[in-house]
């Protein structure tokens, strides 16, 4: 039975628990028997598309368990079982056709998870997102239909030489897909929309959804980039214009909502940059190591700012002042994680860039490498901001923030675990992309 059947029927199951606590145990108990079938399979080595899906996949249901753990609320738990059954679809497509139904699925269990709002913040930010999921279907569709005017089958891998009237509409279809992966000039509506709803829901389209469409992207396109030299360099400038924006951006924000989904752009750039290197033998492992880290980070730091607002998403600088004095281990995963996203070594972020523009040196772009590695220090400056925030200045008399609880806390730690584990393990990515 696959990881996607057993999240898909603990979902529906879920619908008639009402009891919280007996919820969690039955998801948890439902994320532990995909993890048991997933690692019961045949070992994973050796680089394949199929290798690099089921890696990740193991890993996003670690992350899942960790959303769970953190959460108050049923419903948001069935809908992050639902999400991580379409998130196993997604990774698992090997056509064109099946990669749409499977995007257009996360898409709508995306709109519905940030349906549940609290105040008029998160009503905008969930409108945002909705029009650019919307946007981005239109796209997605309009190119599916210039693809079948050449009369190419959808249920065929891409491995196949394409004409331009095939290409064009792949092309279109990306364009829909980098809404959702915040390229730049798609990016707009990911500053305010991840910065206004929940950061709970912020974790899981940010940091869970984003990772596993960048995974079943280059799992299905990178045959096709091969052999598609100006569609390379469209990549790469892309690349380039969206972490450079979005590091810069990022520098003039006072609320950490904003900082984090500009850093995510950012970090869209980066992903990109990998994918563009798709000619260099290590490009599986650069993507694979940055999805990686960026999955256990991005989770971390916005289930983080959850519960220290407690499900407010307007927290700024200023009431993170002095949180050390009054929550220690807070502010210690807050700047890990902060670390991490800037690159600092023995950290997941750290060889999550170094593998990745390795392998776009590889690759014969290090004018790109060079730009990736000035934006990668530039952006340490709007990180070691908020950690001098929360060390090094006077915290408030009064605060609002909340104190992390017991389940929050070892949630935390089990992300906490996978970046400094991934930070020095580095023969784990190697051993599945190579």
């Amino acid at each position: 039975m696959s990881a996607f059947a057993i999240l898909l029927t603990a979902a529906l199951l879920g619908f008639g628990i009402r009891n919280l606590r007996w919820l969690k145990g039955f998801a948890f108990a439902a994320i532990l028997t995909a993890a048991f079938f997933a690692l019961a399979s045949p070992p994973i080595s050796g680089y394949t598309a199929d290798t690099l899906s089921a890696f990740f996949g193991r890993l996003m249901l670690l992350t899942l368990a960790a959303v769970i753990l953190g959460e108050t609320e049923r419903i948001n738990i069935v809908q992050t079982l639902f999400i991580g059954a379409a998130g196993f679809l997604l990774l698992q497509s090997t056509t064109l056709l099946a990669f749409v139904l499977a995007f257009e699925t996360l898409s709508i269990l995306s709109f519905i998870l940030v349906a549940r709002m609290q105040n008029a913040s998160q009503a905008e930010g969930a409108v945002k997102l909705f029009i650019a999921g919307a946007v981005a279907t239109g796209l997605i569709m309009l190119g599916l239909a210039l693809f079948t005017l050449s009369g190419h089958p959808l249920n065929a891998p891409l491995n196949a030489p394409l004409g331009v009237l095939e290409s064009i509409g792949l092309w279109v279809m990306l364009a829909g897909l980098f809404y959702k992966l915040t390229i730049v000039p798609m990016h707009g509506w990911a500053a305010d929309s991840y910065a206004l709803v929940r950061p709970a829901h912020a974790a899981i389209l940010s940091g869970i959804a984003k990772t596993v469409v960048v995974v079943a992207l280059f799992r299905l396109f990178d045959a096709w980039l091969i052999v598609s030299p100006l569609s390379i360099n469209i990549l790469l400038a892309l690349a380039i214009a969206t972490m450079t924006l979005g590091n810069f951006m990022a520098l003039f924000q006072q609320r950490l909502g904003r900082i984090l989904a500009y850093s995510s752009i950012a970090h869209a750039g980066y992903m990109l940059l990998a994918i563009a290197a798709v000619k260099s033998a290590y490009a599986p492992a650069g993507l694979l190591y940055l999805a990686v880290a960026y999955l256990f980070m991005q989770t971390a730091l916005f289930l983080l700012l959850d519960r220290l607002g407690n499900g407010l998403s307007d927290l700024d600088l200023n009431d993170i002042k002095g949180l050390a004095s009054r929550d220690r281990f807070a502010a210690f995963y807050l700047s890990v994680q902060l670390f991490s996203l800037a690159g600092i070594p023995l950290l997941a972020g750290f060889l999550g860039k170094a593998v990745a523009l390795f392998a776009v040196v590889d690759a014969g772009y290090w004018p790109a490498a060079l730009i990736a590695l000035l934006n990668s220090a530039l952006s340490v400056g709007y990180y070691a901001w908020i950690v001098k925030q929360l060390y090094f200045d006077d915290a408030k008399a009064k605060t609002r923030l909340t104190a992390l609880t017991a389940a929050p806390a070892f949630a935390q730690l089990i992300l906490l675990a996978g970046t400094l584990y991934f930070g020095i393990a580095a023969f784990s990515i190697f051993a599945v992309a190579f």
